[in-house]
């Protein structure tokens, strides 16, 4: 049947084919990789630092600027920036699934949609804008209150969603300058 040769040969194709594949979590970070670094240099890094972000008056507009701060300099602006974001956020909430029986919502989506422009605070001029949007699932519940804190906590999702890609765009705008 199987001689110890063949076994052999079999054991080492196999050790060989297996030999550069390790185990690690799939969003480890590695100290020489760009993703462990910010994925942006060292310039373009302080300049989000010291980049403002407008105040804005909606508690869904609050969670993407808070996200975005913390994103771009950890919560704490640098002094003498350049530039500043003005940001205009909408979010909706979409029914996706009803019940047929009692034509409750079972299942929902928050829609949040970001414009945002890039201001030089010295020429007061806009020197980048652009649109993201982000769509996150919550599910409806019989219960009142696990239905508003399902959405609330989508809502926050997709504030934390949005800020990353807000933080990128913004990152790129700016290495383009």
């Amino acid at each position: 049947m199987w001689s110890f040769r063949t076994f052999s040969i079999l054991a080492v194709f196999g050790a060989v084919s297996v030999a550069g594949c390790t185990v690690e979590p799939l969003n480890a970070a590695r100290s020489d990789s760009q993703v462990a670094s910010g994925s942006v240099s060292s310039s373009t890094r302080s300049i989000l630092q010291q980049t403002e972000v407008d105040a804005v008056t909606t508690r869904d507009a609050q969670q993407v600027r808070n996200q975005l701060l913390f994103a771009m300099n950890g919560g704490t602006l640098e002094p003498g920036g350049r530039y500043r974001v003005k940001l205009n956020v909408e979010s909706k909430i979409v029914r996706i699934a009803i019940e047929q029986s009692s034509l409750s919502p079972t299942a929902s989506q928050v829609i949040m949609k970001t414009n945002y422009a890039l201001v030089d605070k010295v020429q007061n001029k806009t020197v980048a804008q652009g649109e993201r949007q982000v769509v996150t699932p919550f599910n409806n519940t019989p219960q009142s209150f696990a239905t508003q804190r399902a959405q609330r906590e989508a809502v926050n999702r997709a504030a934390a969603q949005m800020a990353q890609q807000l933080r990128l765009a913004i990152g790129q705008n700016l290495t383009s300058l």
